[in-house]
């Protein structure tokens, strides 16, 4: 898979939370710009190349803007387009157990995500959950839930983590008890909740876009 015009809308809206924007020209490689000065070069298979001697935060991040594009764009190429009535303008990705996720291009660099209760014949849907702005890891982790691929009960919630995060690094730094095996391992555990749930993010971030039963 190569990066399409698409695709390159969608890093564009990706990069610019991060201070990045791709430098205006159609010929790879693109160039991605911070302050206006070049830090990333994508080559057209979504391989990074940077400048001789640049190590900036915003540059090693780009990669992982990308698998995240890469990995939309990818799901919605391979989708085959919805039959039912009404909703046949979206792209379905995966379904289980009479849930289904689904996508739509809307254009300008965002996707739109739904997952939808399917009815017992399969020619229609309801009680949508609609999450806009590219939130596909948001989408995936509501089909998960509703579909019962995993037990919602066996799953820590943000808040949740965000709560033991906090008593980890208090416990980290302040219980004198603690021996060196046991700073290790809490050490592994606040790494861990650091890679599935960003600190940053588990206590400011806003409300989800997530709509229920209504779209926009």
């Amino acid at each position: 898979m190569e990066i399409n015009e698409r695709m390159k809308e969608v890093l564009q809206v990706q990069l610019s939370p991060l201070g990045l924007e791709l430098k205006p020209e159609n010929r790879f490689p693109l160039t991605v710009l911070h302050d206006d000065q070049p830090i990333a070069y994508i080559q057209e298979d979504g391989a990074v190349h940077y400048p001789v001697d640049l190590d900036t935060t915003p540059a090693r991040r780009i990669p992982g803007v990308i698998a995240k594009v890469w990995e939309m764009e990818q799901a919605y190429r391979q989708a085959p387009q919805l039959e039912c009535s009404g909703v046949n303008s979206y792209k379905k990705i995966l379904q289980y157990n009479q849930h289904l996720l689904a996508a739509r291009y809307d254009g300008n660099g965002h996707f739109r995500f739904v997952t939808w209760q399917v009815n017992f014949d399969q020619t229609g849907v309801t009680l949508g959950h609609y999450f806009y702005r590219n939130e596909y890891e948001q989408a995936k982790e509501d089909f998960i839930k509703r579909s019962g691929l995993v037990d919602e009960r066996k799953l820590f919630s943000k808040e949740q983590l965000s709560i033991l995060y906090s008593a980890l690094l208090y416990s980290r730094f302040h219980d004198i008890n603690l021996d060196y095996a046991d700073k290790q391992e809490i050490d592994q555990l606040i790494r861990h909740i650091e890679a599935v749930a960003p600190v940053s993010q588990t206590v400011r971030q806003p409300a989800s876009d997530c709509e229920l039963d209504y779209e926009r």
